[in-house]
């Protein structure tokens, strides 16, 4: 390396050092941490390849602004279109999902779920209360011993023999859709 590479890396590195930080605060403005993190890495690539960080300080500032602008704002249009090509291509399958399902499996289906809810109101009050804010209000262990006032550990009983007593009934509902399978 000779000594006009050296001066370039360091020039290089006094730049990078002196606008980073501002450049991801303003880049945190409309994207996430992260993103704004890889965009500006970025437009220092950029920089560095072009080799123009040798420019008037004034000027080279105004350019990595609007280099980190441009580049959020690809950034967002980019994040639009995944959004809609996502939501579109949900929609999709349940289009292709509800012109595929015939009647019976709509009957199924809901004799399954019927079948599920009645296991589990037929589970021991305490018990079913416990199942029911762990797996439908997604409380954890220590929120469900806190309402509940009981121990974790009872709390991981009671789903525990929940879902023991649920096995069964999940067995028999493949059953009913093995049957109707085979049919």
């Amino acid at each position: 390396m000779n000594e006009n590479d050296k001066h370039s890396i360091d020039q290089f590195r006094r730049l990078y050092e002196k606008y980073a930080p501002a450049l991801i605060s303003f880049a945190r403005r409309f994207v996430g941490h992260d993103a704004a993190e890889d965009i500006i890495q970025d437009v220092f690539l950029k920089l560095w390849e072009l080799k123009s960080f040798t420019i008037i300080d004034e000027s080279i500032r105004s350019y990595l602004y609007r280099s980190v602008q441009n580049s959020c704002l690809n950034y967002l249009r980019h994040e639009v279109i995944h959004h809609e090509y996502i939501n579109r291509a949900s929609a999709e399958l349940k289009i292709e999902e509800l012109q595929f399902c015939t009647m019976d499996d709509i009957l199924i289906k809901d004799e399954q779920l019927k079948s599920l809810h009645k296991a589990i109101e037929e589970l021991p009050p305490k018990c079913r209360e416990v199942f029911t804010l762990y797996y439908f209000e997604e409380k954890k262990n220590t929120e469900i011993a806190l309402q509940c006032n009981i121990s974790v550990r009872t709390v991981e009983t009671h789903i525990y023999h929940a879902l023991k007593l649920l096995q069964k009934a999940v067995l028999a509902i493949l059953l009913i859709l093995l049957f109707a399978i085979l049919r």
